[in-house]
C-alpha cells in the first residue's frame, strides 16, 4: 500500500514503548528482512509491468519499526489481517503516531511465512509489494515481526 504526501500529526509518545522490548529472535528476523530488501534494491527488478533500476539501501528507522511492530502485534492479538485495523487506523496513522515526519509512505503485510526468506519471496511475487520494496524514493524502513501463535509481518517504508 503506497500513500501520498501528508503532514504528519498525531504523534503519541506512549505508542512505541510497548514494543521496544522485543523477542531477540524476532529482532533478528526483522534485521534479516531489511538485509534482504537492501539486496533486492541493489539489484533492481520487475514488479508486474514496472521495471525498477538499482536503488539506495534503506536505513532501519526506530519510529517506522515501532509502527510496523505495533501493527503486527495488533493483527496477531485482535485476529485481523488488513492495512486498516478495526478502529480505522491505517499506515499513515501508525507512522505519524510513532513520530515519523514523512512525505511518502508504503506498507507491506504478510502472515504465515516462517522465515525472512519466505516472506520476501512472497512479497517479491506480488507487484504492489515488490514496488514498495524497490521504490527508489523511499529512504527508510521499519520491519515488525510477531511470532506468538503464528508469523505476522509488517514492513513500513518512508521518505522525509
Amino acid at each position: 500500500m503506497g500513500c501520498a504526501s501528508e503532514d504528519p500529526d498525531g504523534f503519541d509518545p506512549s505508542y512505541c514503548p510497548k514494543v521496544e522490548e522485543w523477542n531477540q529472535v524476532w529482532v533478528g528476523f526483522e534485521d534479516d528482512v531489511r538485509s534482504l530488501v537492501n539486496q533486492r534494491r541493489s539489484e533492481g527488478g520487475v514488479c508486474g509491468s514496472e521495471t525498477y533500476g538499482p536503488s539506495a539501501p534503506l536505513a532501519m528507522d526506530a519510529a517506522l519499526r515501532c509502527a510496523a511492530r505495533n501493527h503486527s502485534l495488533d493483527m496477531a492479538t485482535r485476529g485481523f489481517f488488513d492495512h486498516e485495523n478495526p478502529d480505522g487506523d491505517d499506515a499513515a496513522d501508525r507512522i505519524s503516531r510513532a513520530g515519523f515526519a514523512w512525505t511518502a509512505i508504503g506498507e507491506n503485510i504478510a502472515q504465515g511465512q516462517p522465515t525472512p526468506a519466505a516472506v520476501m519471496a512472497d512479497w517479491m511475487e506480488s507487484a504492489g509489494h515488490c514496488a514498495n520494496i524497490l521504490e527508489p524514493r523511499f529512504e527508510f524502513i521499519g520491519v515488525g515481526y510477531y511470532g506468538d501463535g503464528g508469523a505476522v509481518w509488517t514492513q513500513t517504508f518512508a521518505a522525509h
